[in-house]
């Protein structure tokens, strides 16, 4: 049994999504803690009376600063490499940190309790509490939003869709989900299509960029070279160095080359959409 909770604690923990989604969480978790004093006015807050609203704005909006910061920070370090184990350590660690700024900014709630700096640990119990409820509330809003855009991405995968020569004398339809990639040779651009024979290409007299324009509702297709337009559904590895990155795919042999200017976490990013 130990050994099984042993392994699972090791198991990594995706936080990319989080990362993501951090502007939403924060913002959702503040309103959260907001609508959740204000409601049920726990830890004795109606003893506030008039004071109430305005403390309420005020761990509103620092129980939304508090975890972008968090996210932003974790989005500067080498995070991909957690487990579980040390996700849940972090969070403790969060718990504390979150507690004593929101103790600190608690002004008009420690002058009616009279608590002074030595009575942390009463305040803690407190926000540590709310904290775990927030928690969980992120955890389950945050998979909420993935389900979302899975969704999105699901329905949006099956449009059909036109584009037009630069001239506009020329059209070619096809399916979003079989676009693997896009790429450019002087005057021609040229797609290449997954079918049930193999790869078909298909020429069109055209810009990327104006390919581009056509095509801007879907997050997933972006440019990675100025000569090459991706569909980042059909790539999943990515090779090479700061010297120049290249992005595989077991769809083709090719390997598509990429622009110095996009990083390889921005590229990590771009492949999860």
């Amino acid at each position: 049994m130990f050994s099984k909770i042993k392994l699972f604690l090791k198991k990594p923990f995706n936080l990319e999504s989080y990362i993501s989604n951090k502007l939403n969480l924060s913002l959702l978790h503040g309103l959260f803690v907001f609508i959740f004093l204000n409601i049920f006015k726990p830890f004795k807050l109606d003893l506030l009376k008039e004071f109430l609203f305005g403390y309420t704005i005020l761990m509103g909006i620092l129980t939304f600063i508090v975890p972008f910061l968090f996210f932003f920070i974790l989005e500067k370090i080498k995070f991909k490499k957690w487990s579980i184990y040390s996700f849940i350590g972090l969070t403790l660690y969060f718990i504390i940190i979150y507690s004593f700024i929101l103790w600190y900014f608690s002004g008009i709630y420690k002058d009616i309790f009279n608590l002074n700096r030595l009575s942390f640990i009463v305040f803690y119990k407190y926000s540590s509490s709310l904290a775990l409820i927030s928690i969980i509330f992120m955890l389950i809003v945050n998979d909420k939003l993935l389900r979302l855009k899975k969704e999105k991405i699901n329905k949006i995968k099956e449009d059909e869709i036109t584009l037009f020569s630069e001239n506009r004398k020329e059209n070619v339809t096809i399916n979003i989900d079989k676009l693997i990639y896009i790429t450019i040779d002087g005057n021609y651009a040229s797609f290449f299509i997954e079918t049930a024979n193999g790869i078909k290409e298909i020429i069109l007299r055209n810009t990327l960029s104006n390919i581009l324009k056509q095509i801007t509702n879907y997050p997933f297709i972006f440019r990675c070279h100025k000569s090459y337009i991706i569909n980042s559904l059909f790539f999943d590895e990515i090779t090479g160095n700061a010297r120049g990155y290249y992005l595989k795919s077991n769809r083709i042999e090719n390997k598509i080359p990429v622009s110095r200017s996009l990083h390889k976490v921005d590229l990590e990013k771009l492949l999860q959409i």
